[in-house]
């Protein structure tokens, strides 16, 4: 789930009367003196600004140090099943990182509500500390076990600290441009996912895989650091000082808004955390067999453009991902994801399905329109998601909706890579042709996220599609 995700949308009509908004009605935004967004509860929103802009730089590192490294699983999934855990099964490997992505979500269900209550500053030392020990926890693994304390509880752990109050702060300081600065700052995951497996693929034959992750290592430090410094919050608590720690518990009462638009929208990132995964886990494995390369060329120079692979789709995924934080500025969010999942759709069924299916296909063009088109299209829904969950909901708010959504949507992270492991051995292939029940597995589930995204859309819109939502 490269998910998540966390800034709140502004889309929608005005409240009319200038009353406090309804759950699912944005709250009115009036132009103020120096072009100072004006709320009607009194909160304002600087849209811009030396502090406002340094906030953006903070939640760009913030993601660089945990979605660069949830988007690139793929190049520690290709050398731990061919070098470190070569005897253990596709879905043995799979719970790996099926765990950190579930860490990554799951852990949200506190961090979300608590950054409503608290601000970002506490949740990111402690993000960073579990992030930087794990990373280097990592380095010294070479048991099954090992892994997934290391990479999959703390790492994972670490990133839902780093995730929420990253994007929950640029969310303080942007509300019409908040499209614009979350697509910026959900950029840092792209390009960690493009740095991360490139460094990986230069370093690991030179100084090998423990070395190779302490350098990894050194680089969050850096990341987490500036992050922590430039992160704020501005908006109040809604009980202001009376906050307790039950306002940071989930509620699972905002389902049950006579509408169906949460529950729908969160079923709809659940089937989303089930196919994202499974591309950006396995594209490194799928090149490497496709190509026919033994495990003892894992690191060879034939081996190359398997980890670039990655590192085209991450790429593809920073403008698909500034794109849409645009479109869905001046087109709906909404609406844009509407798109954004078809276009998800249309590559894996029509690109990557074909390639795994045809046999003894020697062009490589097929799964390189994959990696391009998919990277820029999945980086935009990944990225649009938590902006549509805001349009549910008033702000303050945001951190106990997006928290309740991600717990639910965790779980299909969990699932998503152990299922996809498992069908690789159930098709009996070999090479290429034994992803292809991993590639059916990610098409319906993309069409059945589209399929309830459109069902939100014309529940609460109808079928006036000029309309911005």
């Amino acid at each position: 789930m490269e998910g998540l995700h966390a800034v709140v949308g502004n889309d929608g009509d005005d409240n009319g009367g200038g009353g406090r908004a309804t759950p699912l009605e944005p709250l009115t935004s009036l132009s103020g003196p120096g072009g100072v967004t004006l709320i009607d509860d009194g909160v304002t929103y600087p849209e811009g600004g030396l502090r406002a802009w340094l906030v953006v730089l903070g939640a760009w590192s913030g993601l660089t140090a945990s979605l660069g490294v949830y988007n690139s699983t793929g190049v520690i999934e290709a050398y731990l099943s061919r070098e470190l855990l070569r005897h253990e099964s596709p879905s043995t490997i799979g719970w790996i990182f099926g765990l950190y992505a579930f860490m990554t979500w799951f852990c949200g269900a506190q961090v979300g509500p608590t950054f409503d209550s608290k601000g970002p500053r506490g949740l990111l030392i402690a993000g960073s500390l579990c992030t930087l020990i794990g990373v280097f926890a990592l380095s010294f693994s070479t048991e099954y076990y090992q892994f997934i304390l290391a990479f999959s509880v703390l790492a994972g752990g670490g990133a839902s600290l780093l995730i929420t109050p990253a994007m929950g702060s640029v969310a303080h300081w942007f509300s019409e441009r908040r499209g614009l600065a979350s697509g910026i700052a959900f950029t840092g995951g792209g390009v960690g996912g493009v740095l991360f497996p490139l460094m990986m693929q230069s370093l690991l034959p030179q100084i090998g895989w423990a070395w190779s992750i302490r350098i990894l290592g050194f680089i969050l430090l850096v990341l987490c650091a500036i992050s922590v410094t430039f992160c704020q919050s501005r908006v109040p608590p809604r009980n202001g000082p009376h906050t307790t720690w039950r306002d940071t518990l989930p509620d699972l009462r905002i389902f049950l808004d006579g509408t169906g638009a949460m529950s729908m929208t969160t079923a709809a990132l659940f089937l989303v955390d089930l196919a994202y995964l499974v591309p950006m886990t396995y594209i490194p494995s799928y090149y490497l067999d496709r190509q026919g390369l033994p495990g003892d060329k894992t690191l060879s120079g034939d081996a190359a453009f398997a980890y670039q692979l990655l590192a085209i789709a991450n790429g593809s995924s920073c403008f698909g991902r500034y794109v849409a934080g645009a479109l869905g500025d001046r087109f709906g969010h909404y609406n844009t994801l509407i798109v954004s999942l078809f276009l998800c759709l249309t590559s894996v069924a029509g690109f990557w399905l074909p390639d795994a299916l045809i046999p003894r296909l020697g062009s490589m063009a097929l799964l390189v329109l994959f990696t391009i088109l998919f990277g820029f299209v999945s980086g935009s829904n990944v990225s649009l998601t938590p902006i549509c969950l805001g349009q549910l909901c008033q702000i303050q708010d945001y951190g106990k909706y997006y928290a309740t959504c991600y717990t639910v949507c965790s779980f299909g992270c969990l699932i998503s890579i152990p299922i996809a492991g498992s069908l690789l051995d159930a098709t009996g292939a070999t090479g290429k042709q034994r992803y292809w029940g991993a590639v059916v597995y990610t098409t319906i589930s993309y069409l059945a996220a589209l399929l309830c995204i459109v069902w939100v859309r014309l529940r609460m819109k109808g079928w006036n599609w000029r309309m911005k939502w």
